[in-house]
């Protein structure tokens, strides 16, 4: 759960919902206004949609063409609010739905940042930002690839040795992906990489070793660098061998990442561009150190899970543009599938070959 501090107002963001509440010291606070992401209305108090001039209690999303935040230079606040019109002819006008109190730009600049950020993505609608030439950012936090899961904070899950098994049973081997392959041989278990997928590691980390060998019978692992100068530096000319029983268990680890690009409107105006990158990395732990095996990578960005203000209702299939958003995101969520689909296959193959437990960890990684 998110609760970010405005005005007389607190807005919380919890399990898909974006709420404004009364603040007090009530234990119950008001819903003053509410969204639900995907829900296509937007629901409010009856006093509050009469203070900020919104019809009734109910709002259709379909209004919405832009979630604006921005600072104020005369009242010295930062406000966040609606561009609502009733078609794409109508000119849209400003509804305001929250301000900071008078501060300094930078005060409240990030509670602003996450709170427009947010609702844009529940509402599926643009993000426009006035009176700033760029939002801030957040510094990067620092990453290791040691013991169980991400430095920052991350849900866990455990899976047992018993119900891995159970999960591997329904696997047929071999499986692949761009650049990697799985399958087993003679009693072994085989995890091979391509030399791009190592190479392409984009300036993060990458798997050191581009085949993995899983000896059940003898409880011997063999890692095996690629062939090579890159190979010999990054993994040793001998590759490496691990005993079965020092491994504690199998991290299959999913991060989120998100950075941002804003471009400049005619109106003056920022649109603000959100890029999601979503990677699935499988993890060999062991008492002190935790290996890269392999990993699984999908990125995506708000422009296609905001297009609906852009193409009207999203889900018809009468107009080109409605066409077109459906085989996008069509294909946007086959290819994120597809990659969360194979990473936990191979963790959960790999487990179950090693008998232990997998540990599923997920979190939201730093901003960049």
């Amino acid at each position: 759960m998110t609760v970010i501090p405005a005005e007389n107002v607190e807005i919380v963001i919890r399990e898909g919902t974006w709420r404004i509440l009364s603040s007090g010291q009530s234990l119950t606070p008001d819903i003053l206004f509410q969204v639900t992401r995907g829900g296509g209305v937007i629901e409010y108090a009856d006093d509050y949609g009469r203070d900020h001039h919104l019809p009734g209690t109910v709002l259709s999303v379909n209004y919405v063409r832009a979630v604006v935040i921005g600072y104020e230079e005369n009242s010295r606040c930062w406000k966040l609010g609606f561009h609502v019109a009733r078609n794409d002819q109508e000119k849209a006008r400003w509804l305001e739905l929250v301000r900071w109190l008078p501060s300094d730009n930078d005060r409240y600049a990030q509670a602003a940042q996450q709170a427009g950020r947010e609702l844009a993505e529940h509402i599926g609608c643009p993000l426009k930002v006035f009176g700033a030439k760029k939002l801030p950012q957040r510094p990067p936090s620092s990453k290791r690839s040691g013991v169980t899961g991400p430095l920052v904070p991350h849900k866990r899950e455990d899976i047992g040795p018993q119900r891995v098994k159970l999960f591997a049973q329904s696997v047929n081997l071999p499986v692949q992906y761009p650049g990697i392959w799985l399958g087993r041989s003679r009693g072994e278990v085989t995890l091979r990489l391509t030399k791009d997928v190592i190479d392409k590691s984009g300036g993060k980390i990458a798997p050191s070793f581009n085949q993995c060998i899983i000896d059940p019978e003898k409880g011997k692992i063999r890692l095996l660098p690629p062939t090579g100068l890159l190979g010999s530096i990054f993994g040793g000319s001998q590759g490496r061998e691990i005993r079965s029983d020092l491994v504690q268990n199998i991290e299959l680890r999913h991060t989120i990442t998100r950075d941002f690009e804003s471009t400049q409107d005619t109106d003056g105006t920022l649109t603000e561009i959100t890029h999601l990158h979503y990677a699935w990395e499988i993890f060999l732990t062991l008492p002190d150190e935790g290996i890269l095996l392999a990993q699984t990578t999908h990125s995506t960005s708000s422009d296609l899970a905001r297009k609906r203000s852009m193409v009207g209702n999203k889900f018809s299939v009468n107009t080109k543009s409605g066409i077109e958003y459906l085989r996008q995101h069509q294909a946007d969520q086959e290819a994120y599938e597809a990659a969360e689909t194979f990473a936990r296959t191979v963790a959960v193959v790999i487990a179950s070959a090693l008998s232990v437990r997998l540990v599923k960890t997920e979190s939201n990684g730093a901003e960049s």
